[in-house]
């Protein structure tokens, strides 16, 4: 059936709808159409012309570049050519585009542009007996590359050489998915990565499909849906409640102008859902609480007074309580008048149902956006279980859990507390890692998430941390440094933060500032500085962060309250392996990296001279030293 694999569902969207748009690309500021009968000619084309070009079934494409629609079709075209495609993150270093391409064995690169071919140029000499062509989809400004390397190719001679080739291959992508069976290899996404290097989880057409029927069931999708490209293609997030649930029901897949443009692409589009990890949803209350701190006093009233208000109502709600008639009546009139119309300027008007996943939120961060009126849900899950094993009903939502199971999905705990899950969603393996596939699973064919855990008697899972993050303080307790975590990043002036105190007497935290926040709030109160380090240092800019620890870890044992922290000279950055390209804490390196500096926490030392190195994104490395201050939170 055509509904079995993902090229049977392009085909079968192609066959129901041609006319009807499938994707849209915002281009010199319009939002350009690509029917659902161009999307599937499009993909048969590059399908033919890769094939045309000697990439042979069973051959690995790697994509490297913004979210496009060329991403999408390159994906889809080389699973008709027979292929498995993976993706790197556009922002990766060239060392880490090399281990993506030699590791996933690719023999064919898509790229979008000349950023990233400079990159594969550098590691050319490491890849070049494997790698046959480098397909460009944007190649402005690159006339003279293609004479000079002739194993580069513009994407749009592909899509020509696929035309061609279907003049006698008119129905080839209808023919193919009569071959596919659906418990075949569909794609290679990268794992996490927050404890070592990434590893490839090969997901089927089948555990993809699967895992957006079953989300389905719990949460609705209407054909013509309007969905937005917000999260990275090569994440798992992005490519389930987006790439594969536009397939699945029809919905308009929409890519903003650039990376950059995001804000004023989402404002314009207001989409009806909208999904992202924690850190985005940080961002936009982030950028709301900014500009709420340079409004004038009547603005700054009535919102602090609607959001007051508002989240009185939702923690009534959320406790299954009566908020009282006058708190309603209120919350009725202030959302009207005050956040309604901030939803639709931060462009989530019309959003009927938000997702957040691929790390823990704050729960203040949760609640939040449920008083502003967004029907916000957590799921659980990994590229390993195609993205989802848990998320919330509407009818059944709580800030703390990730919910419960979704349907044909089973989930347990192991004694040592680790979270299990069973079902079609679950990958096939690791990619040339059968020791690592043989680990990942128990005997009775649970898969091994990695994640401590456990159920509630409500039902729902509660989600600790990654069972090898869990912290044991001297005295014997445990903690979980991502609740401390999560908790502090919902300060606005807070914008990452990496607690410590396993086996130490207490608990210290690194801290890295909110530059354009801390630096709005130090303009405003006359507070001058140069640069991130010298604001970081500043001894309003501590005593602005410590007040914001000492409240936040109010809500927590006196045991495991921050002690001591400092702030660091830079944000912690993928770039310099401090975190993952999804924005996860990579705390075995940070830990590594900063271990003197936290060894200073536990000797009672007031400052520490720093002195590591940094990786700017052109890949030169320098020397970063300078001095930070450690401080007690009183």
């Amino acid at each position: 059936m055509l509904e079995d694999t993902l090229i049977g569902l392009i085909v079968k969207n192609a066959t129901e709808m041609p006319d009807e748009v499938a994707m849209r690309e915002k281009r010199y500021g319009v939002w350009s159409p690509m029917t659902w009968r161009q999307f599937r000619d499009n993909v048969q084309r590059f399908a033919l012309g890769l094939r045309a070009l000697d990439f042979e079934t069973g051959d690995n494409l790697a994509i490297i570049g913004d979210n496009k629609p060329e991403w999408i079709i390159a994906e889809f075209g080389c699973m008709a050519a027979g292929g498995l495609p993976t993706g790197a993150y556009p922002d990766s270093l060239a060392e880490e585009v090399e281990y993506l391409i030699s590791y996933s064995e690719a023999r064919f690169l898509v790229v979008r542009d000349q950023e990233q071919v400079d990159k594969i140029l550098v590691i050319w000499e490491e890849i070049k007996d494997q790698v046959e062509k480098v397909i460009v989809w944007d190649s402005r400004g690159m006339s003279h590359y293609h004479d000079e390397y002739p194993f580069l190719e513009r994407f749009e001679k592909v899509l020509e050489i696929g035309t061609e080739e279907e003049k006698d291959q008119k129905d080839y992508l209808l023919k193919l998915v009569e071959k596919i069976d659906p418990a075949e290899p569909a794609m290679m996404l990268t794992t996490s990565g927050t404890t070592a290097k990434p590893k490839l989880s090969i997901l089927s057409h089948e555990n993809l499909i699967e895992a957006s029927n079953s989300y389905g069931k719990v949460v609705e999708m209407r054909r013509g849906d309007e969905l937005l490209s917000a999260a990275p293609l090569p994440w798992i997030g992005e490519q389930l409640y987006n790439v594969i649930r536009f397939l699945t029901v029809g919905a308009h897949y929409n890519f903003p102008e650039e990376t950059e443009t995001l804000r004023k692409d989402l404002l314009e589009l207001q989409p009806y859902y909208f999904g992202g990890t924690p850190i985005v949803w940080e961002f936009i209350i982030s950028t709301i609480q900014a500009a709420m701190d340079n409004a004038d006093f009547v603005k700054r009233y009535f919102y602090n007074m609607a959001i007051g208000t508002a989240l009185k109502c939702t923690d009534a709600e959320l406790a299954g309580k009566d908020p009282g008639n006058w708190n309603r009546f209120l919350h009725r009139v202030l959302t009207f008048l005050v956040l309604r119309p901030l939803k639709n300027k931060v462009g989530l008007g019309r959003v009927r149902m938000a997702v957040t996943g691929g790390g823990a939120i704050s729960p203040e961060v949760f609640k939040y956006f449920k008083a502003l009126g967004l029907d916000l849900r957590q799921v659980f899950g990994q590229s390993e279980c195609s993205g989802i094993a848990t998320t919330h009903k509407a009818d059944d939502v709580r800030p703390e859990t990730v919910g419960v199971a979704i349907p044909d999905v089973e989930i347990k705990i192991s004694e040592e507390g680790e979270i299990l899950v069973r079902g079609k969603n679950t990958h096939i393996g690791y990619y040339k890692n059968e020791e690592a596939t043989k680990e990942g699973f128990t005997e009775d064919g649970f898969l091994r998430t990695g994640d401590a855990g456990y159920f509630g008697e409500d039902g729902h899972l509660y989600v600790f941390d990654r069972a090898k993050d869990i912290m044991t303080l001297e005295d014997g307790t445990r903690f979980a440094p991502q609740d401390i975590e999560t908790r502090l990043k919902f300060s606005a002036y807070i914008h990452e933060a990496m607690v410590c105190g396993g086996e130490r007497p207490y608990v210290t935290s690194l801290v890295s500032i909110d530059l354009e926040n801390v630096g709005n709030w130090a303009k405003k109160r006359g507070i001058s500085f140069t640069t991130f380090q010298d604001l970081s240092q500043r001894p309003e800019v501590y005593e602005l962060v410590r007040n914001e620890i000492q409240k936040i870890c109010e809500r927590f044992p006196e045991n495991i309250r921050i002690k001591r922290f400092a702030i660091l000279l830079k944000e912690l950055h993928p770039d310099d392996g401090e975190l993952t390209r999804t924005r996860k804490i990579r705390r075995g390196f940070v830990n590594e990296r900063y271990q003197v500096l936290i060894e200073d926490f536990y000797q009672d030392r007031k400052e520490h001279d720093l002195d590591i190195e940094i990786r700017y994104e052109d890949g030169r490395v320098s020397a970063f030293k300078g001095k930070v201050i450690i401080e007690e939170v009183r």
